[in-house]
């Protein structure tokens, strides 16, 4: 098991650049000073991280105090974890999460991993985060990363540093031009609801010619559809049990095990309801057709935008699409609930073209240090590539 000592860094160097850059002519800010704190000073650190989210604006709900500390109770002990608590006239600034990947490989080899945030999970447990992000002022983030990056420098025991599902323009402030970084730039598809508001347009119209055809002819024919909005932490857990048996229900039948196959990741969003419902920082949606659930779809609201993060739908029958339909009635009540944007979160499939307006991208990228498994793989993905080139280069 990889370790890290309580370590103390200045940024001096960076922080005077930066504010010679943003305040010329004026006083120079106090360096930041980075503290590694252990787990065991996990309820004095989610006090410094309650206090410092009181004091920023629009903190991004996956580095909020509540879902870090719930996915804390959940996963931290299955995964080492520690807090990296930024402070200036030894007061603290910023804080973010630092855990060590469990189950983590690349390719078919074994690597001791690092992760900001919530991430570094088994595969089959984890929480997928994205618009992960740090809970520091924006104007010190990039002091903060290089003074973070130098001080797991000192540490030798990890292969690869990893960023998961941060929002790329947040990630390229930092200007991490290193040469060991490989990112994946993935699309966030969403749907714009402040757009259709402010053009006073009906929802529909923001689709093309034949999604809104598809979507008109289904209305019509399922006829009188019922949909609900949890108001409650029964409500939402109620459909919360009717999304996780469509959702079970249909991977089981692809030969797949289905996200809630995994108890902790289970366990992780019942407690999520039982404190974002009563927050609106989740929303439950349910369609039904008289006693019959169609779909469901749980939400996420991360300043004023709803993160489409899971969803169950009844089997297509004939050229139904019940899960359309659901996604459709979900993106109308959240019209309606006065919310900018319906995100459909990380990937490019055909459903989330054709029920979105516009696209964002959100990044996954990680600092490789120079090892010989990385060589071997690497050289062995060329080989193949090569192969793959030839045997190409045959066939025509």
């Amino acid at each position: 098991m990889m370790s890290i000592t309580m370590t103390t860094i200045n940024c001096l160097d960076q922080q005077r650049t930066q504010n010679s850059e943003n305040q010329s002519g004026s006083d120079v800010l106090e360096p930041l000073s980075l503290h590694v704190r252990e787990k065991d000073q996990t309820q004095d650190c989610l006090q410094i991280w309650r206090t410092l989210e009181a004091q920023l604006d629009a903190v991004p709900l996956m580095c909020s105090a509540v879902w870090t500390s719930t996915w804390i109770e959940h996963f931290g002990d299955l995964l080492p974890y520690s807090f990296v608590v930024a402070s200036r006239n030894n007061a603290p600034c910023g804080i973010c999460l630092l855990t060590q990947g469990v189950e983590q490989f690349d390719g078919p080899l074994p690597v001791n991993t690092l992760h900001l945030g919530t991430a570094g999970e088994p595969a089959t447990d984890s929480v997928c985060v994205e618009y992960n992000s740090l809970l520091i002022p924006p104007a010190d983030q990039p002091a903060f990363m290089q003074a973070l990056l130098e001080l797991l420098a000192d540490n030798p025991t990890w292969d690869s540093l990893y960023f998961d599902g941060f929002a790329s323009a947040e990630l390229e402030e930092w200007n991490l031009s290193l040469p060991d970084t490989s990112v994946r730039k993935i699309e966030s598809r969403y749907f714009d609801l402040k757009l259709i508001r402010e053009e006073e347009r009906e929802v529909i119209s923001g689709f093309g010619y034949s999604t809104r055809k598809n979507l008109r002819k289904n209305m019509k024919t399922y006829g009188n559809l019922t949909t609900e909005w949890a108001e409650s932490i029964e409500q939402a857990e109620s459909i919360f049990a009717d999304l996780v048996s469509l959702h079970q229900t249909r991977w089981e039948k692809e030969g797949e095990p289905g996200s809630y196959a995994s108890q902790r990741f289970t366990n992780f969003h019942k407690a999520l309801i039982r404190k974002l419902i009563p927050t609106g920082q989740m929303g439950l949606f349910r369609v039904k057709i008289e006693n019959e659930v169609i779909g469901c779809v749980q939400v996420l609201i991360d300043r004023n935008r709803v993160l489409c993060y899971q969803g169950g739908s009844a089997e297509y029958c004939g050229k139904l699409s019940p899960g359309v339909i659901t996604d459709y009635l979900c993106i109308e009540e959240c019209f309606q609930r006065g919310f900018d944007a319906y995100d459909f979160l990380a990937g490019n499939s055909h459903h989330k073209q054709k029920m979105s307006t516009h696209h964002s991208y959100l990044t996954w990228a990680q600092i490789q240090r120079p090892r010989w498994k990385f060589t071997a793989l690497n050289a062995l993905r060329k080989i193949k590539q090569t192969m793959n080139l030839i045997r190409k280069a045959d066939q025509e």
